[in-house]
């Protein structure tokens, strides 16, 4: 799969973006993008995804683009307009000269087995955002650690510590280097016996 065709993926399924047809006419002009995509209901975003080659002549994006929001703007369009450039390395000129007009996200072609998150990372500005657990798993902490905890064997401690972490992280934190400390003394101690 192209760094292309993950944006493609990522901002369809995760984003909610629809892909819009090729090549996009924008009054009697035509315009040939890798890909053009726009936001759903809430946004109005317009995303153009532009796939660099090495046969791809930076002059030429430059002035689709620039001709591509121009067009925009004659027609009175609201929409801001953000320009992916994956796969080939973009250019600083070409990056200053669009940026004039849109947002650029230089995604570039990540390679390896965290390509896609890095991916995700660069479109997160498009995505919409996660939303935090409810609060009512955050409320429950105390249940859930005591669920994760039952096959421990010694309940003693891990009903000192539950008490220790409703006092706060430094309870929980000192308590914790004394009991290391005196585990490692212990050891220490058997140790030199041994010997």
């Amino acid at each position: 799969m192209t760094t292309a065709e993950t944006v493609f993926e990522i901002l369809t399924q995760e984003g909610g973006y629809r892909s819009l047809g090729k090549p996009i006419k924008i009054g009697s002009q035509s315009f040939d993008f890798t890909y053009v995509l726009v936001a759903g209901v809430r946004a109005n975003d317009l995303v153009i995804v532009i796939e660099l080659t090495g046969a791809s002549d930076d002059a030429q994006v430059t002035r689709s683009v620039l001709a591509f929001t121009r067009a925009l703007d004659v027609l009175g369009s609201r929409r801001s307009v953000t320009a992916v450039l994956t796969s080939g390395q973009a250019d600083t000129d070409l990056v200053n000269s669009i940026s004039r007009v849109c947002r650029v996200l230089p995604v570039g072609a990540p390679s390896g087995p965290m390509a896609e998150e890095l991916v995700r990372d660069w479109l997160a500005v498009l995505l919409p955002l996660k939303s935090p657990p409810p609060v009512e798993h955050l409320a429950d902490w105390k249940a859930c650690l005591e669920k994760q905890l039952e096959d421990t064997n010694d309940e003693n401690i891990v009903g000192r510590f539950i008490r220790l972490a409703e006092e706060g992280k430094e309870s929980v934190e000192a308590a914790l280097a004394l009991e290391i400390s005196t585990f490692a003394d212990q050891a220490l101690e058997d140790g030199a016996a041994q010997s």
